[in-house]
């Protein structure tokens, strides 16, 4: 058994590498009146959804433990993380810099449910013995060209020009390949393992090309305004593919998880799609939660990049639809993207 589960981290690890509100006293009286009924309706509210949080958690007797990466996965989940801590919600959440620290701990089951990039939860429903459910995409396309070359207007300027990028062996590596085969296009792509080092090297020579997620890219530009954000591959995806969203990252969960705690899994749903809608309602609360969750150093910076982050949920036929399509590309450039077999019906949650 220990051998076996050896063999699978080793096979996801070398799959996937991957790559944030009288009559003036009576009208007086009854405006007080209404404030008051106002805050006091708000109070009870408030501790029947604590009250309740607080009984989910002594009916379970145990914490659902929540891993996501650094970066819009986080992002989308940073408003429940605060909620948590304020009313004890039973959520223990974990973020990793990288995929290949996550992988081990949702294999192991130390993590429950795992915001982790798509292609990610395809490698672990072929290896986990199509014990992975996708529960929802939580991030749209994040991937954008930047450069200061004058002559790079859009994604078809980049043929035969020197072309950075990071996630070697993971998503944006399978993305960027599939939309070149697509548009008949080449390129002299060299990756790198951290964006910062793309980021040096954009300054030693700014008519190179990148491509970077966010909120690096936004940190790039901000930094180095030689640069300019040139071209995003959604909009790409979009003319290839209209009709579908492009999928970053999805949320997943262990099948045999899920039907010991179905209950749990739908309320911690309830609890993710209302932290995503937050991000859109409140940046600036967002981009205060970045920076002390330490996604991103300043909140101004964050704020830019947020926008750019494409924090969604989509669930249902919605994400099925998008990410069969999502799949079907990857899998026609590099079978290895999905670890050799395109996922099965019963990988899409229909909650």
């Amino acid at each position: 058994m220990k051998k076996r589960f050896a063999l699978i981290l080793c096979a996801l690890v070398l799959c996937l590498g991957l790559s944030s509100c009288g009559g003036a006293k009576a009208e007086k009286d009854e405006k007080s009146s209404t404030v008051a009924s106002t805050e006091s309706g708000k109070e009870t509210a408030k501790a029947e959804e604590k009250t309740s949080s607080e009984e989910t958690k002594e009916e379970t007797g145990a914490e659902i433990k929540i891993g996501s990466l650094k970066g819009p996965t986080t992002i989308g989940l940073l408003h429940l993380m605060e909620k948590t801590e304020k009313e004890k919600l039973p959520y223990n959440f974990q973020m990793e810099a990288t995929p290949d620290a996550l992988l081990p701990e949702f294999v192991s089951g130390k993590v429950d449910i795992a915001a982790v990039p798509a292609n990610m939860a395809a490698v672990l429903y072929q290896k986990l013995d199509k014990d992975v459910l996708v529960l929802n995409i939580n991030t749209l396309g994040v991937l954008y060209g930047v450069s200061g070359n004058a002559e790079v207007h859009g994604f078809q300027d980049i043929a035969g020009k020197t072309v950075y990028s990071t996630g070697q062996g993971a998503s944006p590596e399978y993305l960027l390949n599939a939309l070149l085969q697509a548009n008949n296009l080449s390129a002299d792509i060299s990756f790198f393992t951290e964006p910062t080092e793309i980021a040096a090297k954009l300054k030693e020579n700014p008519n190179a090309v990148a491509i970077l997620p966010e909120p690096f890219a936004t940190a790039t530009l901000v930094q180095n305004t030689a640069l300019e954000r040139k071209f995003s591959l959604t909009e790409e995806w979009n003319k290839l593919y209209s009709g579908t969203d492009l999928p970053t990252a999805v949320t997943v969960v262990r099948k045999s998880f899920y039907d010991a705690h179905k209950e749990e899994v739908r309320a911690f749903l309830e609890e993710e799609k209302k932290s995503i809608e937050e991000v859109a309602k409140d940046p600036e609360e967002t981009a205060r939660l970045c920076v002390e969750k330490g996604i991103m150093q300043k909140e101004e910076l964050a704020k830019k990049a947020i926008p750019s982050c494409n924090v969604a949920f989509v669930d249902g036929e919605a994400m099925k639809k998008d990410l069969q399509k999502y799949f079907e590309v990857l899998f026609e450039a590099n079978p290895k993207s999905l670890g050799g077999a395109l996922p099965g019906e019963d990988f899409y949650s229909s909650l």
